[in-house]
């Protein structure tokens, strides 16, 4: 059959599945083709502003904070701070010293006070021979502790007796009562500066010579609060003559031990060189 135009006409051609099995499809290699990465979704415009509203919330903070930090500076001098060096590094530069502890001039002359009461019994004498002296030792409630830095120390509770040469370089023998009472003075500033509360008010309470041998005593007193209570102890400081330096005899007894401050007598009784 011809068309219009006298073409024969071809056969027409009839579509059909394949019998065998389909070709699979070909996909390229990922390196071959790389597939653009997702775009991220654009901000809601919820998020937007709360962002906006997060950095301009920031930047208000920080303002206000150096505009406040430079008012106050403005109007504080400023200070020195002086920074300790730590413990293994050689110091740059000397520390502070602390301001010496001065206490007044003691009296010429003042007996010690007989303390009441009967005082602990004696245990013997304490022999301490690098010191040069002999003096009273205690039954319980003392005991014989480690004498660090003196040569022999005694201890009930917050009260103590101890003995050693006097600290420091050998100041010599003094010559005068004057000179006696003066060194003593030294020694009892030693002792209060270390073994009295550094809040403590002072008073001296006695100043005589030693009953044996060649030396002087100080008693003081100090006193000072302590949860909202006052309390009080009472010491005893003697410098003796030796055969080298002068020895020192250091007793010290709180309120909370009044029974043993006749023990302060005792020592004074007892106190002789060697």
């Amino acid at each position: 059959m011809a068309d219009e135009l006298g073409t024969p006409a071809r056969p027409s051609a009839r579509s059909y599945d394949a019998p065998t099995t389909p070709m699979p499809l070909y996909r390229p290699p990922a390196e071959a083709v790389a597939a653009p990465a997702p775009a991220p979704p654009p901000p809601s415009s919820g998020n937007r502003a709360r962002v906006l509203w997060t950095v301009f919330a920031a930047l208000v903070t920080v303002a206000a904070v150096v505009f406040a930090f430079s008012a106050f500076s403005a109007d504080e001098p400023v200070r020195e701070v002086a920074v300790l060096p730590a413990a293994d590094s050689a110091p740059s530069a000397p520390a502070p010293a602390r301001s010496p502890l001065t206490l007044p001039a003691p009296p010429v002359r003042r007996a010690l006070a007989t303390y009441p009461g009967p005082g602990t019994p004696t245990a013997g004498l304490v022999d301490d021979r690098r010191s040069g002296i002999v003096y009273a030792a205690f039954a319980a409630p003392w005991r014989r502790v480690e004498p660090d830095p003196f040569q022999f120390r005694q201890r009930a509770g917050q009260a103590v007796i101890a003995s050693a040469p006097i600290p420091g370089a050998d100041p010599g023998t003094p010559k005068t009562a004057a000179q006696w009472r003066a060194l003593t003075a030294r020694a009892a500033r030693w002792t209060v500066a270390r073994y009295q509360p550094d809040e403590a008010t002072f008073q001296w309470t006695a100043s005589q010579r030693t009953r044996h041998g060649t030396g002087w005593l100080l008693g003081y007193r100090v006193a000072w609060e302590s949860g909202g209570k006052r309390r009080t102890a009472e010491a005893v400081v003697a410098l003796m003559k030796t055969r080298g330096k002068p020895a020192m005899l250091f007793a010290s007894v709180p309120d909370s031990r009044k029974e043993l401050r006749k023990d302060l007598n005792v020592l004074l009784e007892t106190l002789r060189p060697r």
